[in-house]
């Protein structure tokens, strides 16, 4: 399959969710998303990345409340993305994932996961636009 780039309509819709019309990540959600996507490289073949509990939530689980609020991040990060588009005049629905895989696992106290290499290209050039901090401000904005 053919990864997408600056004119594939994929990037454009992209830009439009992330930047435009940005759907309300929670702070767990904005922070896991940020994170992964920081560690993104140019390597053509990496999507992958790996990280701590305590870089998304910090201060630990001392409540327990804590992996319940990551669980349901990842949760809700796996869902697929709706989004209409318009083909030979016709209006389609289509549906996009932007984690092809996404765990947490509390014996080793790390989030793992791997984008959906379809969409590397454009996630790189969001990377390279935004800090972490202002990406998270971004996915937050409507919340």
């Amino acid at each position: 399959m053919k990864s997408a780039t600056p004119n594939d309509p994929k990037v454009d819709f992209l830009s439009t969710f992330f930047v435009l019309y940005p759907q309300a990540f929670t702070l767990e959600e904005a922070r896991l998303f940020a994170l992964a996507l920081n560690s993104l490289t140019r390597n053509p073949q990496q999507v992958t990345f790996q990280f701590a509990f305590s870089d998304i939530i910090p201060g630990g689980n001392e409540d327990g409340k804590q992996y319940a609020k990551l669980h349901v991040a990842i949760k809700r990060l796996m869902q697929a993305i709706k989004f209409k588009t318009f083909q030979q005049g016709n209006s389609c629905t289509q549906y996009m994932l932007l984690f092809s895989t996404l765990s947490m696992d509390p014996d080793t106290g790390l989030v793992t996961g791997k984008f959906n290499f379809d969409l590397k290209a454009y996630l790189l050039d969001l990377g390279d636009k935004f800090t972490l901090d202002d990406l998270e401000s971004l996915l937050m904005l409507r919340q």
